[in-house]
C-alpha cells in the first residue's frame, strides 16, 4: 500500500520507471495493487497486454500521463522496460483475483492526442527528411481512435517526429524522418491509411522539403484526432469530402499560367499574415488573418458579388488549405477554381531545379517547424520588428511565457537577448516581472505590432 501511495504522486512515466525497478530487482509485488490505479490501467492496458492495438515489436513502454485539460499525454520509448513490465502484467492479469478482472474490463478513456519525445538527440551526422502528406477522404469516426494508435505505434519505431492530424475528412501530416526510414514511413502510411481508406478524389499529395535533408526540425511526434483537418469555422455547414475538388495545376503549369495572366486574374494567398509577410507571390492578394477561419471569412468577403464564372487562383504552403477552400468555392458555385498542387513548397522545388526561370514567388516560404521557413529566392521583403532593418528571420521570444512570433535581426537578438522587448528581457534575466505571468493568447502571440511598440521607446 505504501508503494501505491508513492506511485499516486508520480506522473505515469515515473510510475513505469518505478515499476520497472521493482520488477528488475526481483522485489515482490504483493503489496502493490493496480486496482488503485484502474484509470491509469484502462488507458494504457492495450500497450502492455498484447492486444491487437499493440504491435508485437512495439517498444512503447515508458510513458507519462499528466492531467492536461485536453486529456493529452506524451510517450517515451524505453525498450529495456518492455520485458519486465509485460511479464508482470501478464502474470497479474492471469491471476484469479476478482478485483483484477473488474478493472481490466473498464472502458478505455478517449485520448484525442498522443505525444512521443525521442529519448535523446539523433546520432551525429544523422540526416532527416522533412515531408508532408494530406488526402481528403472519408474515414469513419469510430475508427479514428484505433487508426491514431496504430499510426503512432508504427512511427515511433522509426524515431519520426512531427504532427499528424486525423479527422473524418482525411489525414494531414508534417513529419521529419531519418532519411533511412523515409520509405518505411511512406509504406506504413499507405498500408494504414491510403490503401485502406482510398486516396480521395484528388489523390494523396506527398510533398518533400525544398531544402536538402538536414537536422531534425521537430522535437516530438504528435498524433491527434480533430473535428476537421483544418478548422474553417463552418463545421456542420458543408461536407468537404462531398464537394468537388478544384483544378490542380502542377508547379510548371501554375508558373505558365501566371506568365499568361499577370495581375489580371485574382490570386488569393490562403495563408496567415505572418506567413505572407516574409514571402509571397508578387500578384497575390494577402489576407490579414491569424487563422484559417478568418481567412475563409475574408475570402467570402473578397468574392462577394463577383461573377462565379471568373477564374480564381489560390495558393498556400503545402496545399491542404487550398484543397479545402477550393472545394468550398466549388460548393458555393464558382466554376473556375485552380490551385497550385503541392503549394509553395512544390513551387520552390520547381524554381530551384530551373534556376534560369524568374520566380513569381519572392522571399521565404514559412514553415510550421523549427526552421520557420525555407528560402525560395534571395529577396528580403520584410524588416526587423524592432529596428526595422531589412530582415526576414522569424523567431519566438525567449520568454516562454510570451513566445511571441516576430522578425528579429542578429543585432536585435544580441541587444534584446532573443526577446521581444524590455519586459521579456527582464524576465529572462531575472525570472521576475510582469512578463513572467503572461496569459496564453494565440492571436497576441502572432501579432507583434502592439507589443513591440514599446521597443522603439526603450531603444
Amino acid at each position: 500500500m505504501a508503494t501505491c501511495k508513492k506511485l499516486s504522486k508520480l506522473d505515469l512515466r515515473s510510475t513505469i520507471v518505478h515499476l520497472n525497478g521493482l520488477f528488475s530487482s526481483q522485489k515482490t509485488t504483493k503489496n502493490f495493487s493496480l486496482t488503485q490505479h484502474s484509470a491509469w490501467w484502462s488507458v494504457h492496458r492495450g500497450y502492455f497486454s498484447g492486444s491487437t492495438a499493440s504491435p508485437t515489436k512495439s517498444p512503447l513502454i515508458r510513458s507519462q500521463h499528466k492531467p492536461y485539460k485536453d486529456n493529452s499525454f506524451f510517450c517515451r520509448l524505453h525498450p529495456g522496460a518492455a520485458p519486465s513490465v509485460r511479464s508482470f502484467l501478464a502474470q497479474y492479469t492471469s491471476s484469479s483475483s476478482s478485483s483484477s478482472a473488474s478493472f481490466l474490463d473498464l472502458p478505455v478513456i478517449k485520448r484525442p492526442l498522443i505525444r512521443y519525445n525521442p529519448p535523446g538527440p539523433p546520432p551525429p551526422g544523422q540526416k532527416h527528411q522533412t515531408l508532408t502528406l494530406y488526402t481528403i477522404t472519408a474515414i469513419p469516426e469510430d475508427e479514428l481512435g484505433d487508426l491514431r494508435d496504430a499510426i503512432f505505434l508504427r512511427l515511433v519505431e522509426y524515431d519520426i517526429t512531427g504532427r499528424i492530424y486525423l479527422a473524418k475528412d482525411g489525414i494531414n501530416l508534417h513529419l521529419c524522418a531519418p532519411i533511412q526510414h523515409v520509405e518505411a514511413l511512406q509504406s506504413t502510411l499507405r498500408d494504414l491509411v491510403l490503401d485502406r481508406f482510398d486516396h480521395g478524389l484528388d489523390g494523396a499529395i506527398w510533398n518533400f522539403s525544398t531544402e536538402a535533408p538536414g537536422e531534425r526540425v521537430f522535437e516530438k511526434l504528435k498524433v491527434m484526432v480533430k473535428k476537421q483537418l483544418v478548422a474553417d469555422g463552418r463545421l456542420g455547414q458543408w461536407s468537404v469530402t462531398d464537394a468537388e475538388a478544384p483544378q490542380y495545376l502542377e508547379p510548371s503549369e501554375f508558373h505558365a499560367r501566371l506568365d499568361q495572366v499577370g495581375d489580371k486574374v485574382l490570386l488569393i494567398d490562403m495563408r496567415n499574415h505572418f506567413e505572407n509577410e516574409v514571402g509571397r507571390f508578387k500578384t497575390s492578394v494577402k489576407m490579414d488573418c491569424t487563422t484559417f477561419k478568418e481567412n475563409m471569412d475574408l475570402m467570402d468577403a473578397l468574392l462577394e458579388g463577383r461573377d462565379k464564372k471568373e477564374e480564381v487562383l489560390i495558393v498556400c504552403t503545402g496545399g491542404i488549405r487550398c484543397s479545402v477552400s477550393g472545394r468550398y468555392l466549388k460548393q458555393r458555385g464558382f466554376t473556375d477554381v485552380k490551385m497550385l498542387k503541392g503549394g509553395i513548397t512544390s513551387y520552390g522545388r520547381y524554381i530551384k531545379s530551373n534556376p534560369g526561370i524568374p520566380s513569381h514567388f519572392i522571399g521565404k516560404n514559412f514553415t510550421f517547424d523549427g526552421r520557420r521557413g525555407e528560402r525560395i529566392t534571395e529577396d528580403v521583403i520584410s524588416s526587423c520588428h524592432q529596428c526595422h532593418a531589412p530582415n526576414d528571420h522569424l523567431t519566438n521570444c525567449a520568454n516562454v511565457h510570451c513566445h511571441l512570433l516576430f522578425i528579429q535581426c542578429p543585432s536585435c537578438q544580441e541587444k534584446w537577448k532573443h526577446t521581444c522587448g524590455p519586459e521579456c528581457r527582464h524576465t529572462v534575466e531575472t525570472g521576475t516581472g510582469p512578463a513572467a505571468s503572461k496569459p496564453y493568447d494565440y492571436h497576441a502571440q502572432v501579432r507583434p505590432g502592439p507589443l513591440l511598440a514599446e521597443v522603439s521607446k526603450a531603444a
